[in-house]
């Protein structure tokens, strides 16, 4: 019965290891996934996948296409569904970076150890409990290392044409895949040169490796639909490049970087890499890159080329490095330190193999007396019997126990990680900002309109596009054409009800506000944010000028008659008037039949009428009629101020002809 059960367990060790290194990670970040947003760029993804936008360059249509998929899968709320695509493919990169491990140095414990280690790493977990699109993108690196050693392994073409396949899958993602592609590709040439004699060989491989890219099709075909920019071959050849529609490198930029920056971005990416695994796994990954390269210095190359060609590249890109670009670095640190955690166990196994060996001279006496006396002793009155199997019992022992210190080293590093990370990357309950926008969307009445001036809007218009789309709120951020305060203004007067949130100082300056709810300081973005009503306009005024022509001749004297109008239901004071001409346009007199008709004085070349305070009665008007002389085309600007804010008219453009 023991002996089944230690077949049993021996057959299915590899199955079981594999599930567990699955679970253990994806039951953890499920535990400390995030059920909303975090805002960021995170929370625009939320808002545009679903949609089904082009996102940001190089696109990622593959994400983009799982996001859509996620996003109509009845599982809790949208924003945890999108959450979930991250916890999922963490997951995911876990059980292969298990089994690339387990190929390699063909221990399952160590393997797991090592891989739920690369799962507790900080960087990797706050990634894995929130929608990005890095999970994604270190499951392709995963699966291509897990296939580059596979093909090794076995040699068979069907692992070369799958190795190909991911590897043209990865470039569908993120951009950072593309500069450590050459790392793989050494390695899977290097294994085995000669099958890339065929032309069969390489004309599957390339076909295997473009098919992926063809997922960016998805960019022009959404973009001719009204959902993206990519509309021309040039814009859509820009963008899979990673670089915004008019050629400019997206988010970063390339060539103006001196060897400081490489210094110091350099040092910035080894940093974070130290503090994520600590100085003891930093240790054996050193010993285990030395290991490696003694037992297959093919790999050693191709494996420390990533790190290499990642901090090359990011130093010319960046002046910083961020976290998630060193995700493909740790992936093969923790190779390493597989082979670190082999090298204890060969050098404690290759110490008890040489006990088992040495055998004294006594010991070899003992033995040929035994021989000869065998058939009239028995066995267990033998001198020195007794003695040996205790002795053998003893080492027997000692071996159990030294191997179970062993592997609780091992398994201790992924615990003390899990232990210490868990707090910092718990995300289960929803970050202050995402509750300030739900109480304020719960606290605003139906069918109004809700300006924004935040880091934060993309939380706010998610909930509004899909929580609380019954509320039925107009959402006008600032980068909206209809954010303005002649709009605010414009509304308010027809009656519809209005609030603001964000920082905008002409917002106070216009506008008598009421504080709705409780406000809430974001640290993030160093931003306080309070959802305020507007109440009514500090001042209302609306500006119109009237002239016969716009169209004048050389020399030519006329008239503009400016209408200043108070809309509100109250008096209101203008503090001053401001009148700036261009070189080819002369004032020559103010009509004294208009409401003011005192000539201005003249500062810093503008005109400018502030010796009085001109009251202008609740819904009247006021007026001002300037005698002007035409020598060449140029705009005339006329504004007031009250309350300190200047309201500015149109400017008038005056066109003069000989």
């Amino acid at each position: 019965m023991l002996l089944k059960t230690k077949g049993f367990v021996l057959k299915y060790k590899i199955a079981a290891t594999a599930a567990l290194s699955f679970l253990i990670p994806f039951i953890t970040y499920l535990l400390t996934l995030e059920h909303k947003l975090v805002g960021g760029d995170t929370s625009w993804y939320a808002i545009q996948i679903p949609q089904m936008q082009v996102l940001v360059p190089t696109g990622y249509p593959v994400f983009s296409l799982i996001g859509k998929l996620m996003a109509i899968i009845p599982i809790g709320d949208l924003a945890y569904r999108l959450n979930l695509i991250s916890a999922i493919f963490g997951a995911f990169t876990i059980l292969f970076l298990f089994l690339a491990i387990n190929k390699v140095i063909k221990n399952e414990f160590i393997s797991l150890a090592c891989s739920l280690s690369f799962a507790f790493l900080f960087t990797f977990w706050f990634i894995a409990v929130r929608l990005e699109f890095d999970t994604l993108n270190s499951f392709f690196i995963a699966f291509i290392i897990f296939s580059a050693v596979l093909y090794n392994e076995s040699k068979l073409r069907k692992h070369l044409y799958l190795f190909f396949f991911f590897l043209g899958l990865s470039l569908t993602d993120h951009p950072i895949a593309f500069f450590v592609l050459p790392a793989f590709l050494f390695y899977i040439i290097a294994v085995n040169p000669k099958i890339f004699k065929s032309f069969k060989v390489i004309s599957l491989s390339i076909i295997f490796f473009i098919l992926p890219l063809f997922s960016y099709a998805y960019l022009p075909i959404r973009s001719l639909q009204g959902f993206g920019p990519v509309t021309t071959i040039k814009k859509f050849f820009y963008y899979v490049t990673g670089r915004e529609t008019a050629g400019g490198v997206h988010g970063g930029s390339f060539g103006n970087k001196d060897l400081h920056n490489i210094l110091n971005v350099s040092k910035e990416f080894i940093l974070i890499i130290y503090n994520n695994f600590g100085a003891v796994l930093i240790i054996m990954a050193i010993i285990g890159f030395v290991y490696l390269a003694m037992k297959s210095w093919k790999f050693a190359v191709a494996t420390i080329l990533v790190p290499v060609l990642s901090m090359a590249i990011i130093s010319q890109y960046l002046t910083w490095a961020p976290e998630n670009y060193t995700i493909d670095t740790m992936l093969v640190m923790t190779v390493y330190i597989s082979f670190g955690f082999l090298f204890i166990l060969d050098i404690f196994n290759l110490l008890f193999k040489k006990w088992d060996n040495h055998r004294q001279p006594d010991e070899i006496a003992e033995t040929f007396n035994q021989k000869i006396s065998s058939t009239e002793v028995p066995p267990g009155k033998i001198p020195g019997h007794t003695e040996n199997k205790l002795i053998n019992k003893r080492k027997q022992i000692l071996k159990c126990f030294t191997f179970a210190i062993i592997f609780l080293f091992f398994f201790s590093q992924p615990a003390y990680l899990a232990f210490s990370n868990y707090k910092k990357a718990d995300l289960s309950k929803p970050e202050g900002i995402y509750l300030f926008w739900d109480k304020a969307f719960n606290n605003m009445e139906k069918n109004s309109i809700l300006y924004t001036f935040t880091a934060s809007e993309n939380i706010g218009s998610f909930i509004n596009l899909f929580e609380q789309r019954n509320k039925q709120i107009t959402f006008i951020p600032n980068s909206d054409k209809r954010y303005s305060i002649n709009s605010m203004k414009d509304n308010l007067l027809t009656g519809k009800t209005l609030y603001f949130v964000g920082n905008d100082s002409n917002i106070n300056l216009n506008f008598n506000l009421q504080k709705i709810g409780q406000s809430y300081y974001w640290p993030r973005f160093n931003e306080n944010l309070t959802l305020y009503k507007m109440v009514e306009p500090k001042f209302y005024i609306n500006i119109e000028y009237n002239i016969d022509s716009k169209t004048k001749k050389v020399g030519d004297k006329f008239s503009v008659e400016y209408t200043i109008r108070n809309l509100l239901n109250k008096d209101m004071a203008i503090s001053s008037i401001e009148l700036e001409l261009p070189d080819g346009l002369e004032l020559t007199g103010v009509e004294r039949y208009g409401s003011i008709n005192i000539f201005p004085n003249k500062s810093k070349g503008i005109f400018m009428w502030v010796y009085h305070n001109y009251i202008i009665k609740d819904n009247s008007r006021i007026n001002l009629i300037l005698d002007f002389q035409a020598h060449k085309t140029g705009k005339i600007k006329f504004r007031v101020s009250t309350n300190d804010v200047f309201v500015k008219a149109d400017d008038l453009k005056i066109k003069v002809q000989n």
